[in-house]
């Protein structure tokens, strides 16, 4: 009687030469490898640790066919070498080997790769080492000598499967995750991730005194421009405004689309001078790139974090008061905001102004 658990499921079966029951196993065997066999690159990369030397060869040459890439060790010493030298996909491993067992070695290989899977085998089986496996979350367990290696080929398989399954949900949870902090049309963050980065980079400048800038941007009259040319127009304008700012910010900024035809820049480890010279940059830019028959224009307000803010949102609605003068403002198109409620223009003109201004008065 041969005792397998497959999929951490028990399976209970006698195997028994030129029965049907070998034929199904070794049909589906070849089906699951003959699935990922259409890969003419390695399938995976495995380890085969056997102080059988005949035994592991067997193995090695089986797994080889199967297309995937093998080290193999000759007891438990070599083994625990050999994962803490290199990663793997898949361990097959002895249970009792001079040097460690293969429990010591799957145990060690799942602590830097929780997720790895493992094939136990042992010539002396009993339920408290079965048991012993499934704790250490071996994929599966096999007794030596198999009465057939097509039981290991559909084994290896399935556990390459589960592996090459949970990287590819793993893979599809973070693209998922990045979709919902993303602006599907600029590929900007979204507002969920400002709310979520401004928060902890408030505490951070708050927490170790470090300077911290926040310009936020908005298009001039889009509406015209989606009215006369569509809005496929638009969407072209709101890419290029998002280009302009991808290009001038660095990979440490977080750039995002907070609304219709507003745009938000976190400029961490930047003071108000540095984070104003960006947002001119940003502004010369798309100014200089009429679109169709339409020159672009933008307001911007740029704003240091200081602690009379007292929150990210204070903070938020302070540079956004800066904002709303500049596009108040009939030429100075960008306003920086100073202490107290005060507005300073940051353009070829400016003037000093608080929050009840409506214009440019005079110069610097």
């Amino acid at each position: 009687m041969n005792v397998i658990f497959m999929g951490r499921r028990w399976l209970s079966y006698l195997v028994l030469p030129g029965t049907s029951r070998v034929a199904e196993h070794q049909q589906e065997a070849l089906k699951l490898s003959g699935d990922i066999l259409g890969h003419e690159t390695s399938i995976g990369k495995a380890l085969i640790a056997d102080d059988d030397e005949d035994f592991r060869r067997l193995l090695v040459h089986r797994a080889k066919k199967m297309g995937l890439s093998v080290d193999e060790a000759s007891d438990g010493t070599e083994a625990l070498e050999a994962i803490r030298q290199k990663s793997f996909d898949i361990l097959v491993m002895d249970l009792y080997m001079p040097g460690a067992t293969g429990l010591d070695v799957i145990r060690e290989a799942q602590r830097t790769d929780p997720d790895m899977e493992a094939i136990l085998m042992t010539g002396s089986a009993s339920l408290e080492t079965a048991i012993e496996a499934i704790r250490a979350g071996v994929y599966d367990y096999l007794t030596k000598p198999l009465d057939s290696l097509t039981i290991f080929e559909m084994t290896l398989s399935r556990a390459l499967e589960r592996r090459h399954l949970i990287r590819e949900n793993e893979r599809l949870f973070q693209e998922v995750q990045r979709l919902a902090l993303t602006d599907q049309l600029t590929g900007l963050y979204n507002r969920h991730k400002v709310k979520e980065t401004l928060a902890s980079e408030v505490e951070r400048a708050r927490r170790y005194g470090r300077p911290l800038s926040l310009i936020m941007v908005d298009i001039d009259d889009l509406k015209p421009i989606n009215d006369t040319y569509g809005h496929p127009a638009g969407d072209s304008v709101l890419k290029q405004v998002a280009d302009a700012i991808r290009t001038h910010t660095r990979r440490v900024d977080m750039a995002a689309r907070i609304g219709g035809d507003e745009f938000l820049v976190l400029l961490p480890e930047a003071g108000l001078d540095v984070a104003t010279e960006v947002a001119k940059r940003v502004r010369r830019e798309i100014t200089g790139e009429p679109f169709e028959e339409v020159t672009i224009s933008i307001s911007v307000g740029v704003g240091q974090w200081g602690e009379e803010f007292g929150t990210p949102q204070g903070y938020l609605h302070a540079v956004d008061q800066a904002l709303y003068q500049a596009k108040r403002s009939k030429s100075t198109k960008i306003f920086t905001y100073r202490k107290e409620g005060t507005f300073d223009p940051s353009d070829d003109k400016s003037e000093n102004v608080d929050g009840n201004s409506s214009d440019d008065t005079g110069e610097n």
